[in-house]
């Protein structure tokens, strides 16, 4: 693979750095520490997958936005104690439209190494659409604004612990008129 176009790093304390790789690996804690990850759907749940497909779902100008995102790698270690997680990028929608196509190919790498002296490292590699060589600087910035937000997310909110997420479940609330009115006096 060729050198990666944009790398950012952040040093953590071993316990956050491992705090930040069970919350990475597990889906169900997205929501909680990615800000682009209002609600995350995928086919399944738990701990990430190779292969696994998932989309963060987030409301902008009360319009639906989802990034789609497939896991191509995973490798862990012991000596040093790591994850690493390949991530690449099938697109962007808005309201079930592409958008963000000048942008034809984002993959990202999130390594946490979970040692004294640890941290997040992010690598990515991306292409630009031949069509959109006018706009190169700004697809660019997108692809960074991409990496920079994960590595501000995962460091910050991801380094917390994150408990397991409550089943949905309606509750009913009964008003003050639903209390007076019987069923002799429904009419």
């Amino acid at each position: 693979m060729d050198a990666p176009q944009g790398v950012w790093r952040r040093s953590l304390e071993q316990k956050e750095s491992i705090q930040a790789s069970l919350n990475l690996a597990n889906l169900e804690s997205w929501p909680s520490w990615n800000t682009s990850a209002q609600r995350v759907l995928s086919e399944s749940t738990g701990s990430l997958h190779v292969g696994q497909r998932f989309d963060l779902h987030r409301i902008e100008r009360q319009r639906l936005i989802e990034e789609m995102w497939e896991v191509s790698a995973i490798r862990q270690g012991d000596k040093p104690k790591f994850i690493e997680m390949e991530f690449d990028w099938l697109g962007q929608q808005r309201e079930g439209k592409a958008v963000g196509t000048s942008l034809k190919s984002l993959k990202m790498s999130v390594t946490v190494l979970c040692e004294s002296e640890g941290g997040i490292e992010i690598a990515a590699w991306w292409t630009v659409s031949r069509w959109s060589r006018f706009f190169r600087g700004r697809v660019n910035a997108q692809a960074r604004a991409f990496a920079a937000q994960w590595l501000e997310d995962l460091s910050g909110p991801g380094t917390e612990s994150i408990g397991d997420s409550q089943p949905l479940a309606f509750v009913e609330i009964e008003s003050e008129d639903s209390k007076t009115v019987g069923d002799d006096d429904v009419r």
